[in-house]
C-alpha cells in the first residue's frame, strides 16, 4: 500500500476549531477505519491519522485543530493536493443479533459514527454524544434518538455523557473518544455485562504497525493500535 495524491473537494468549518475535509476519492471502507494524511515529504514530517467520517462518491474526514499539522489541514482549499494512505486498521463489527445499540462518543470521537450509523440504518440505535461546548455533526445522524452533553452546559446535559449513559439498557455499545472517557465506558460496560467495542485514538508515526509508537496494553499483551485496532473489544483493553 502506498500514499496516493488526492485533491481537496471541500473544506468547511462545522464547529469551533472543527472542520470537515472532503477529498475527491473513493475506497471501500469499514466504519472506524482511518487514513494517514500528509502534505509532501517536508514539514510536518509525520502524517496525521484521521478516521473516515463518511464514505461514498467522495471521502470525508471531520477533524479538530489541535496542532500545526491539523491547522495546516484546516487551511486546505478545493483543488489543493494531499497524500493519503489507507484505509488502515479495522472497523466496528456490530453483531447481527444485537438488538438495542448505543453509539457513545466524546468530542471528535463522534466522527466515525456518521458512517457507522448510516450502515446501521433501520436498526434500533441511539447516540450518546458528549462535547466540551457547542455540539457539531448532529444533523448527520438522521432520525436516531440523540442524547447530548456539554461540559459547559450550553446544550443538553451539563457534564459528562457517561453520567447519563446506562449500558445495561443496550445489547451492544460502540465508543470512540479520549482514553479516560473510554476507560470509563469500558468499566461501565464490564459492570453491566454489556458487550462493547472501543476505538482508540493514539499518536501514530507509520500507521501500518512497523514503528510500535501506538502500542497499547491488552489482556493478550501489547498490541498496535494502527494495525491491530483502532477498534478493540472492550473486555480486551487494559486502560
Amino acid at each position: 500500500m502506498e500514499y496516493k495524491r488526492v485533491e481537496v473537494a471541500a473544506n468547511e468549518p462545522v464547529g469551533a476549531s472543527v472542520f470537515m475535509l472532503t477529498l475527491d476519492f473513493r475506497d471501500e471502507i469499514s466504519p472506524g477505519q482511518f487514513y494517514m494524511l500528509r502534505f509532501t515529504e517536508d514539514y510536518p514530517l509525520l502524517s496525521r491519522p484521521l478516521s473516515v467520517c463518511r464514505a461514498g462518491g467522495r471521502t470525508e474526514f471531520c477533524c479538530a485543530v489541535v496542532g500545526p499539522g491539523t491547522r495546516k489541514l484546516s487551511a486546505l482549499r478545493p483543488g489543493d493536493g494531499v497524500f493519503a494512505l489507507g484505509p488502515l486498521g479495522n472497523g466496528f463489527g456490530v453483531p447481527e443479533n444485537a438488538g438495542k445499540i448505543a453509539l457513545v462518543s466524546g468530542g471528535i470521537g463522534i466522527a466515525p459514527f456518521v458512517e457507522l450509523a448510516a450502515r446501521l440504518e433501520g436498526r434500533d440505535i441511539e447516540g450518546y454524544f458528549g462535547f466540551a461546548s457547542s455540539p457539531y455533526l448532529l444533523d448527520r445522524f438522521g432520525g436516531i434518538k440523540q442524547h447530548i452533553s456539554t461540559d459547559d452546559g450550553s446544550a443538553g446535559h451539563k457534564g459528562f455523557i457517561t453520567e447519563i449513559l446506562d449500558p445495561g439498557k443496550y445489547d451492544f455499545i460502540a465508543a470512540c473518544g479520549p482514553e479516560p472517557f473510554l476507560k470509563a465506558v469500558a468499566g461501565m460496560c464490564a459492570e453491566s455485562g454489556t458487550p462493547s467495542q472501543l476505538s482508540l485514538d493514539r499518536h501514530m508515526a507509520c500507521g501500518v504497525g512497523a514503528c510500535l509508537v501506538c502500542a497499547c496494553l491488552t489482556t493478550a499483551g501489547n498490541k498496535r493500535v494502527c494495525a491491530d485496532g483502532p477498534v478493540f473489544d472492550g473486555s480486551e483493553l487494559i486502560l
